[in-house]
């Protein structure tokens, strides 16, 4: 009883002084604030360890003014996280320092900075929104380099495609040419074994016919040979 009655007599007290009820909201938004922004840092890849500055500020501080050119990742991470007397604020900054000399600028703003225009943490104070625009402007050159990539990879694909398809082909031509050549290897050899049986047939029809003209003249000279003897043998004094 005694907290409930203490309870209403504080609500009565914040009825009754209003400016104690706008300590209690400003305080709650403050609250609100703080635990917002821890969380925003409990989901930050890489947060700033030097001074209170973005890394979105100081990549903007070191831009040319003259070109518009942005400062390269190694000048933003030394700016960063090298103190003055040239330690570093983490374990690890020379080495990550090497390690990202190849790492273009725009893909550490897209891990720092994430993806929603002007709804990160890291995009630093209202007045420098044009972080915001250069960084979506090199985020759309990335998405066009991509694409382009993309195409050309395409076309080296499709390339590759009518490479293989040509390759293909000439290989079947080869198939096509070595049956023929064993084809016609083929009908040469048969050419050549009916040339050599029609040689052989010929030779032995010659042989035979030389044989039986050698018969036959053997039988006209026997024959021419008997006819002499007789006629020999008769003597002149018979015809008397």
């Amino acid at each position: 009883m005694a907290r409930v009655k203490q309870k209403q007599n504080l609500e009565v007290s914040t009825d009754a002084f209003p400016e104690l009820r706008n300590e209690d909201e400003d305080c709650a938004m403050k609250q609100k604030r703080s635990n917002q922004n821890a969380a925003n840092r409990a989901k930050q890849e890489m947060g700033s360890k030097v001074g209170t500055k973005s890394i979105a500020q100081i990549a903007h501080e070191l831009r040319n003014k003259e070109t518009g050119e942005w400062p390269t990742t190694m000048q933003v991470w030394k700016a960063t996280y090298q103190k003055a007397d040239g330690t570093w604020s983490v374990p690890n900054g020379e080495r990550v320092l090497i390690c990202s000399a190849a790492v273009p600028l725009v893909e550490h703003f897209a891990l720092v900075l994430g993806k929603k225009a002007n709804h990160s943490r890291g995009m630093g104070l209202r007045a420098i929104n044009r972080v915001a625009e250069e960084r979506l402007r090199l985020l759309a050159q990335v998405e066009a380099a991509e694409k382009h990539a993309a195409t050309a990879q395409e076309r080296v694909d499709a390339a590759e495609q009518r490479a293989v398809a040509m390759e293909d082909q000439v290989r079947k031509l080869d198939e096509t040419n070595a049956q023929l050549q064993v084809e016609q290897q083929s009908q040469r050899d048969e050419l050549n074994s009916q040339r050599r049986t029609v040689e052989g047939q010929a030779t032995d029809v010659e042989r035979m016919v030389q044989q039986k003209l050698d018969e036959q003249m053997a039988i006209y000279f026997s024959r021419f040979a008997s006819s002499n003897g007789v006629s020999s043998s008769r003597s002149p004094s018979d015809d008397h």
